[in-house]
């Protein structure tokens, strides 16, 4: 039996939420922190996890959206050529920009180690991608799994939702 469209671009979709797992952020914020007096309070927890769910989110929304353009549930079995392409040109620019993000967040006071964690596991998995795409468009957990993993357990569930 051979994988319906449809499940080629579930696995995607739930790759792209794992790749996301370490990303998220806001441009608002990315300028904030540095430019601001020393006396601006910290980013919360809870503002970091609405707006990097956000962004993990949109991000998710983004690739696969692109996905469902490029793989019509009708078009069959995409080739691994096609999907490399696709990691390449949608999948790693959109997790990379969500990384990017994340970081420029900053993280909640007593947070700093489990962010820093989250966010060098998904820049390591991604960097993996960067190198060999396929590895972003194969079953299984992919290189995101432990940057899933880190960022469930923090309350990044939309960064996480490939775990």
């Amino acid at each position: 039996m051979r994988p319906r469209p449809t499940l080629v671009l579930a696995l995607i979709a739930v790759l792209t939420v794992g790749l996301a797992a370490g990303c998220g952020s806001n441009n608002k914020s990315s300028g904030s922190a540095k430019s601001k007096s020393t006396s601006t309070p910290a980013i919360t927890k809870a503002q970091f996890l609405k707006e990097g769910n956000a962004i993990c989110a949109r991000g998710n929304r983004q690739i696969g959206n692109a996905a469902n353009k490029l793989f019509p549930r009708s078009g069959g079995k995409p080739s691994q050529a096609k999907l490399s392409t696709f990691a390449r040109t949608t999948i790693i620019p959109s997790v990379q920009r969500q990384i990017d993000e994340i970081k420029a967040l900053g993280a909640p006071a007593g947070g700093q180690a489990t962010v820093n964690a989250i966010v060098g596991a998904a820049q390591a998995a991604l960097d993996k991608g960067k190198r060999d795409p396929a590895v972003l468009t194969t079953n299984g957990p992919g290189p995101f799994k432990k940057a899933n993993q880190l960022a469930k357990s923090y309350g990044l569930r939309a960064c996480a939702a490939g775990s």
